[in-house]
């Protein structure tokens, strides 16, 4: 996680109200943006020493730290400078001191300012409505909160679903999952292991046909394409490149060519045609992690190759049926005709509707469920409590390792986790997966909490992330459950 995000993360639990922090301190990030210079601040006071700010940086660099300042230390402290005029020193301790002075006041007008609320849920209610009243490239927000041993479960919703029609969001608007289509995908391949259909350490050209993979991964000149394995597509270490965000000969992701034409059917072959001509493999399969769609479309392949049946199909027979999931359904079902008339949340990508593409068959194994809050969470329980696979298989998928591009979480097989300092909740590490359109499915073992929800829009997912934290947080330490 790179410094600036866990800084936005800490500045915003300590802004929601949470009780992590040590009362004796001031704690949080003050970032400082273009002073005369930036210093590493050692506070050494305890050892009888004097403080010392030594010059880290340039004067050109626009960079931060993350201070957590003691008033008592800092009052009790000499200060030292070296190489430094003792004008230019006085600016840069007074600008210090007075951002820090404005943030600390911001903040104490907002705790002052905040509805004042008896429970969680509340604190929930107003927290999904805030989210889509005070910005306006959120059209609807729904969350889902539940403890696993049953004593809590809140769920709510805010905003637009269909602007359209002017349909109210609500907590049983189906919604677009996105990538969180990957666990499902993951945990029927597990399924089918555990039946001894196929074996993960199985290549994939033992199911799909030369023409489709040939060329898949060409790296420094060798295709290794009939040596990428199942256990290598869903930890995404075959090296393929992804279909989906990576920018081809053109100059253009296809997310953005999909935008352009939001009516033109890509076909999985078609996808994988473009992997093959205009993308460059990222390394030998095994050798690095980077994450790809296309590792998921192929995944689909190989169920359907497998069990000799629509993926759609497979999904309902070993996942949706069982657990009795009535309103979750893979996009471009033809059987599901009861569903044709059901409105789906609208999703966006800044200020354009994209739900026309959401809803095309190009997203299929790699993010084409649809689904409620609700029922996203009843299969998150099921898959965490051993109703669904073996508890030998699911840490079979929690083996975990970083990955280049999914931000601060780690990835095992279709999950991810997601973990930071405890300073910013206790409740963490957190497991399960996320989406590019603000969507999130998480279960946080400590606290024994799973959540889902969405915001709906492709450009907001620190957004998504931090409400989900948030969310977490007042559940954990409400005292009135």
């Amino acid at each position: 996680m790179d410094i600036l995000h866990l800084c936005c993360i800490c500045s915003y639990n300590l802004d929601s109200g949470g009780n992590d922090f040590p009362s004796d301190s001031i704690l949080g990030p003050y970032i400082l943006y273009r002073l005369f210079n930036c210093y590493d601040f050692r506070d050494s006071a305890a050892s009888g020493q004097k403080l010392v700010y030594k010059r880290r940086y340039s004067l050109n660099q626009n960079l931060f730290y993350c201070c957590m300042v003691n008033a008592e230390n800092i009052s009790n402290s000499h200060i030292e400078l070296k190489g430094e005029s003792k004008r230019r020193f006085k600016k840069v301790y007074l600008a210090i001191l007075i951002t820090i002075s404005i943030i600390i006041v911001v903040l104490i007008i907002r705790r002052m300012t905040r509805p004042k609320f008896t429970n969680a849920g509340q604190h929930l209610e107003h927290a999904v409505t805030d989210i889509v009243n005070s910005n306006k490239l959120i059209r609807n927000c729904v969350l889902y909160v539940a403890k696993g041993d049953g004593t809590f479960t809140w769920s709510g919703a805010a905003g637009i679903a269909n602007q359209v029609g002017q349909i109210p969001m609500t907590k049983e608007t189906p919604i677009y999952i996105a990538s969180i289509t990957k666990l499902y995908i993951a945990t029927a391949i597990m399924k089918l292991y555990e039946q001894g259909s196929l074996n993960l350490e199985d290549p994939m050209s033992k199911y799909l046909t030369n023409d489709l993979i040939n060329g898949l991964n060409v790296f420094q000149g060798k295709d290794y394409s009939d040596e990428i394995t199942i256990e290598q597509l869903l930890s995404h270490t075959s090296g393929i490149p992804d279909y989906y965000d990576e920018e081809g000969k053109d100059g253009k992701t296809l997310f953005w060519i999909f935008k352009e034409n939001q009516q033109k059917h890509w076909s999985v072959e078609d996808q994988i045609a473009r992997v093959k001509n205009d993308l460059i493999s990222r390394s030998k399969p095994g050798e690095k992690a980077f994450y790809s769609d296309t590792n998921y479309q192929l995944l689909g392949k190989i169920i359907e190759a497998v069990t000799g049946k629509p993926l759609q199909t497979v999904l309902k027979e070993l996942l949706f049926i069982p657990l009795n999931l009535r309103h979750t359904w893979l996009v471009g079902d033809q059987t599901l005709k009861d569903k044709s008339s059901v409105f789906i949340a609208d999703v966006f990508s800044k200020n354009e509707n994209i739900t026309t593409m959401r809803s095309s068959t190009f997203y299929w194994a790699d993010g084409g469920i649809i689904s409620t809050v609700e029922e996203e969470v009843i299969f998150l329980k099921s898959l965490s409590t051993g109703q669904i696979i073996k508890p030998s298989s699911l840490e079979l998928m929690h083996q975990w390792h970083s990955i280049k591009n999914t931000g601060p979480c780690k990835y095992g097989f279709g999950t991810m986790e997601f973990a930071a300092p405890s300073i910013i909740f206790k409740g963490l590490p957190v497991w399960g997966h996320s989406g590019s359109t603000g969507s999130f499915l998480y279960y946080s073992p400590g606290k024994d909490l799973y959540i889902a929800g969405t915001i709906n829009i492709t450009d907001k997912n620190k957004t998504a992330l931090l409400m989900m934290i948030r969310a977490l947080k007042l559940v954990a330490n409400d005292k009135k459950q």
